[in-house]
């Protein structure tokens, strides 16, 4: 899989990628935390998913019953207001045009790229740079079948309102609209260089790899994207990973002090590597440990799991 998968486990807006539910894992990117009040849990999510997908795997479900309040990156549903996406498609037209803007040389990558995924290059011309590694990413998942529809977030977002649970976020949706819409020219070239890394091979094109790697538990495999991410690209990997992660914590060691269970629902590889959350809490002394690991540690104690009311979903 090359550095360009990573790019879909950033993305929260109407952008990139995979995952996936019908999982081979219980309970695939969950994490348990011990805090000194209560016991609260981090999911690391996928932003698009196959419509063919099914339930969520039968932790995730457990963790959402087992929590007061869930907790995601931005507020989801003021992403999907039309002013939202009017004002962003504003700030993303390009003044002099795409090529102008990117030059020749990775123009011309960018035709041979568009010309092996099948899109018409006329998608990116009027457009800056940050939107047309955007629009890449979202043309070739949802050639495979893939929606924000039907993504993790998503779904626990539906839940969450059909059951009247409280939502929280970590950004405002201006502060994660900001992460692209005010990227700088070189910024914004970086990242779609990102887009268009042939380095993994054709792995890397392929939706079913990264969601076979969500679905499958493999922390390594994400966590060997991000480190292609930051030794290729590492101002695009400080911008929409390391900076975040670094502001999220001081908010999340409120939540995660609090007497009150949280889920936080945030995009798989900013829980993953030295720069993730899950080794941020760990150095600040709190106990994570993956989701069924702690469920069997319970069993063996003779303590019952716990059971899923959202069977029905």
């Amino acid at each position: 899989m090359s550095r360009r998968g990573l790019l879909c486990l950033f993305l929260l807006l109407s952008a990139s990628c995979a995952g996936t539910a019908g999982a081979a894992a219980d309970a695939p990117f969950l994490w348990q935390v011990e805090g000194p009040k209560a016991t609260h849990y981090l999911l690391g999510s996928v932003h698009l998913l196959p419509e063919a997908a099914g339930d969520l795997p039968a932790g995730i479900q457990d963790a959402y019953d087992a929590s007061d309040s869930v907790v995601f990156e931005t507020d989801i549903g003021a992403l999907q207001q039309p002013q939202v996406q009017i004002a962003m498609m504003a700030a993303a037209r390009s003044q002099q045009g795409l090529k102008a803007e990117i030059g020749d040389k990775m123009y011309a990558q960018l035709v041979k790229h568009a010309a092996h995924i099948g899109m018409p290059v006329s998608a990116c011309d009027p457009f800056r740079s940050w939107f047309c590694a955007m629009t890449l990413e979202v043309f070739s998942y949802r050639k495979a079948g893939f929606s924000g529809d039907n993504g993790i977030d998503r779904q626990i977002y539906g839940w969450a309102h059909e059951d009247g649970k409280d939502v929280r976020w970590l950004e405002q949706p201006a502060v994660h609209v900001g992460l692209f819409t005010t990227m700088s020219d070189a910024l914004s070239r970086e990242f779609l260089a990102s887009a268009l890394d042939d380095s993994g091979g054709d792995a890397g094109d392929d939706p079913g790899e990264l969601l076979r790697a969500w679905k499958d538990n493999d922390v390594d495999a994400i966590e060997t994207l991000d480190k292609q991410l930051k030794a290729g690209y590492p101002e695009v990997y400080q911008h929409l990973l390391s900076e975040r992660n670094r502001s999220w914590m001081p908010q999340l060691k409120r939540l995660m002090d609090g007497a009150s269970p949280q889920l936080v629902v945030v995009g798989a590889a900013h829980l993953v590597g030295p720069d993730g959350l899950v080794a941020q809490l760990r150095a600040r002394g709190y106990k994570v440990l993956p989701y069924v690991a702690i469920d069997s540690q319970l069993m063996t104690m003779d303590r019952p799991p716990l059971l899923s009311t959202a069977l029905h979903r």
